[in-house]
């Protein structure tokens, strides 16, 4: 049985709060801007939630997983997927002000299915996870240039 795996990361981010959340939230560009995320099909979206089937890939191996997104309060986006891939996908992405800047976190638990191969895992837990932030870091400094 696949245990369940704890991604967490941070980054300060030079940017204000609402820019980051619009970013995180724009999950239907996901594609343009997530390199492993290859389509993305939205179901619902609203200001503050959407529901979302992506396409994306591991390695060489394409998966697929239906995630609802949704606004916490000020400072906290949740998901979970609904439906795909993964035995279990969920987390947070919580923002902190820091006066110039932002911290930003990013605190997600995914399991992989019974037979899953162990590469597979390994890129999940190693690359495909924990490099989301950096991609939305680089797409949060590309839309602040964009706008200047």
């Amino acid at each position: 049985m696949m245990e369940e795996i704890k991604i967490q990361k941070e980054v300060q981010i030079q940017a204000p709060i609402k820019l980051i959340k619009d970013t995180i939230l724009d999950t239907a560009n996901y594609p343009n801007f997530l390199d492993s995320f290859r389509k993305s099909y939205v179901h619902e979206f609203e200001e503050d939630y959407s529901d979302v089937l992506f396409h994306a890939k591991v390695l060489m191996f394409p998966i697929q997983f239906r995630i609802h997104t949704q606004i916490e309060g000020d400072s906290v986006i949740r998901f979970h997927q609904v439906s795909g891939y993964f035995e279990k996908l969920e987390g947070t992405w919580t923002l902190e002000d820091k006066g110039k800047l932002t911290l930003l976190k990013f605190d997600a638990n995914f399991k992989m299915p019974p037979r899953a191969i162990s590469t597979l895992s390994k890129a999940c837990k190693e690359h495909f996870f924990p490099e989301l932030i950096e991609f939305f870091q680089n797409e949060i400094h590309k839309r602040i240039k964009a706008s200047a």
